[in-house]
Order: structure tokens, then C-alpha cells, then sequence
């Protein structure tokens, strides 16, 4: 695992008032072993704490925070990125869904003389 001191606790009001400092430091918001969201801040606690009211987030997400200094947060928050986060495969052609095309991923299926339109 990438993370260095990293401390775990339930994604919640209590779980982060009760264990998270207000300190400079990256963060990585979990369901299981699966990463959603890795970020960085100046100050954990209040960072987490607008999470959890934007997301009104699921109680069954946990959140694993390292402290670093606000000159590295940014690059260490990269590097957690980088390799913690699982890249989900696309799947059909130039990205399109599995039963759905959508005309503009297929240059030649869009022709203007069909629809009445002129080019």
C-alpha cells in the first residue's frame, strides 16, 4: 500500500471530529479496498467535514489520512492518485456503452443529406 502513517476511520461526523486533526495533509475516501476520492488539504478535519455534508455520504465509506506539510501535500496526493486509484475499463468502441452508439463517436454514420439538412 502507498500510504505512509496512515490512520483509517469511519467517514462520519463523529468518526472524523472524534480522530482527524485539523492539519495539512492528503486524504483517500474508501468503500472496502477500492479508493473513490483521493484529495489534499490544508486542514483535514474541515475538508472531510464538507464532504460529508456535500456527499451526505454513505455510512459505509472510511476515510485513511497522512499528515504532510503543505509544500508536499500536493505532489503526495499525485503519487496516492497514481497508484491508488483503479482506473474502471470502458467498454465498446471509442468509449461508447455497451447497446448504445452514439452518432458522434461514428464520424461516418452522421450524413447531412439524409436528414434534409444542407452541409
Amino acid at each position: 500500500m502507498p500510504w505512509c502513517d496512515s490512520q483509517t476511520v469511519p467517514l462520519s461526523r463523529i468518526g472524523v471530529v472524534s480522530a482527524v486533526p485539523s492539519e495539512s495533509g492528503v486524504y483517500g475516501i474508501r468503500s472496502g479496498e477500492s479508493y473513490l476520492l483521493i484529495g489534499e488539504s490544508w486542514n483535514l478535519k474541515a475538508r472531510l467535514l464538507g464532504l460529508i455534508t456535500k456527499l451526505n455520504a454513505p455510512e459505509n465509506l472510511c476515510v485513511d489520512y497522512e499528515l504532510c506539510s503543505e509544500a508536499d501535500r500536493a505532489e503526495r496526493a499525485e503519487i496516492l492518485r497514481r497508484e491508488s486509484l483503479v482506473e474502471m475499463p470502458v467498454n465498446g468502441r471509442n468509449g461508447s456503452l455497451p447497446g448504445i452508439t452514439f452518432w458522434a463517436s461514428v464520424p461516418e454514420a452522421y450524413d447531412p443529406s439524409v436528414d434534409g439538412r444542407d452541409a
